[in-house]
């Protein structure tokens, strides 16, 4: 049957005329800033600003690229503008002199005002049309290009951040228009600017490492057999979401499974005498935790005990030795010393002793296997030195661990034994 209120050819009455531009609700700075919270005053920003500029001169760079998208990709971009990546794709050019430019086609319903840019403190943004939600969109390219040209930067030394991740149409449209340009990497120059963190920086890492440990807690108190490991992820889910932003990831694993370490939770029951691993993450005002727990639900068996144990020993050995001027290898060495004296040396997984950590997931100080890094005040990084052994089960403890100017301490105030 016809219906005839939605006939367009019997309306008579046009149409209200909509704006379709990004002006509809203006989304220029005076516009923005009575909207703007920041988790850091003004002053923190401009310090960032600061430290990279001043890698940037002994880089030689003229300018930096930085590219974000959505979630654990966005860490570059949140650090120095506070801009969350929904979706798409953003680039923040940082020119050695002058301010900064954001542009991003992370833009929800051409709608720059519903779409987070009235939570960057940076007041030259140009956003760009999401492809598929306009017939000729507009592109990130055409502005990082165009910025380049206004600042006299198009035959400059421009250092890439995020290249690795960097969306393919950007650089080839940067390439193409301006032939001249050095493209290099740029990685380096900003992570070594990142990686002393500053006291505001370490008050929001407590803060979401007490969320963490809170879903820590509420999973080793929940673990006993009969218990499914979507239960054990909800109560996770539940003791986080009152004090962070969002849980980054919750991987648990049970029994035999638990050897192969991260896994998304099943409706699978613990059993009696299974060991368990749990990994988990959470985000706060653009900052992230990776944690990890082993344990044991119900009736724990003497190999069982030994592989906790030696997890335990492993992470407290190496936390008590960290401490300004000591190697990243010395801590290594040390963790590994205690595998072999427990006889699970073979089993020792050099490559997975921890990471440096902050907005992103993965940054420095470098923990890889061997690193010369040396400790700094400031630090910070997630501890994990684990024995994984294939169809048993693990011993890790991860924390979040920061360098004082003495010594080190846990970001992580959550139970490390359980047996």
């Amino acid at each position: 049957m016809k219906n005839d209120s939605i006939d367009s050819s019997t309306r008579t009455k046009p149409f209200t005329e909509l704006d379709m531009t990004f002006e509809r609700i203006p989304y220029d700075w005076e516009s923005r800033k009575e909207w703007l919270q920041l988790p850091f005053p003004l002053e923190e920003y401009h310090m960032r600003i600061a430290k990279v500029r001043q890698e940037m001169s002994r880089e030689g760079l003229d300018a930096l690229l930085i590219y974000g998208a959505p979630g654990l990709l966005n860490g570059d971009v949140r650090w120095i503008s506070n801009f969350i990546t929904a979706i798409g794709n953003t680039v923040v050019v940082l020119p050695r002199e002058g301010a900064p430019m954001l542009t991003t086609n992370s833009i929800l319903h051409s709608a720059p005002m519903h779409s987070f840019v009235h939570q960057t403190w940076i007041e030259d943004v140009r956003p760009a049309h999401l492809p598929g939600t306009v017939k000729n969109p507009e592109g990130i390219g055409k502005h990082v290009c165009r910025f380049l040209q206004e600042r006299k930067l198009e035959d400059g030394r421009i250092g890439l951040v995020g290249e690795m991740f960097f969306a393919a149409p950007i650089l080839d449209e940067l390439r193409a228009k301006l032939p001249k340009a050095e493209l290099v990497s740029g990685a380096r120059t900003y992570m070594t600017a990142k990686q002393i963190k500053s006291h505001r920086e370490i008050a929001v890492m407590e803060q979401v490492g007490m969320a963490t440990a809170a879903g820590l807690e509420a999973v080793m108190e929940l673990a006993k057999p009969g218990v499914s490991e979507l239960e054990l992820s909800a109560a996770a889910h539940q003791a986080v979401a009152g004090m962070a932003d969002w849980v980054v990831h919750c991987m648990i694993a049970s029994g035999p499974r638990s050897g192969l370490k991260h896994l998304y939770p099943s409706p699978r029951k613990l059993e009696d005498g299974d060991m368990v691993f749990l990994d988990l993450g959470a985000h706060y005002q653009g900052y992230n935790t990776d944690t990890a727990r082993t344990f044991c639900a119900g009736t724990i068996g003497k190999r069982q005990r030994e592989v906790l144990q030696c997890g335990l020993d492993m992470f407290e050995a190496a936390l008590e030795a960290a401490k300004p001027g000591v190697r990243v290898a010395e801590l290594q060495h040390i963790a590994q010393s205690i595998a072999e004296e427990c006889g699970y040396g073979e089993h020792y997984w050099p490559t997975g002793f921890g990471h440096g950590i902050g907005t992103n997931i993965a940054e420095l100080p470098d923990l890889h296997w061997k690193s010369e890094t040396v400790l700094q005040p400031g630090h910070v990084f997630a501890l994990e030195p684990m024995i994984v052994i294939h169809g048993f089960g693990c011993g890790v403890i991860e924390d979040q661990i920061l360098i004082t100017e003495t010594g080190a301490r846990s970001l992580t105030p959550a139970r490390r034994k359980l047996w």
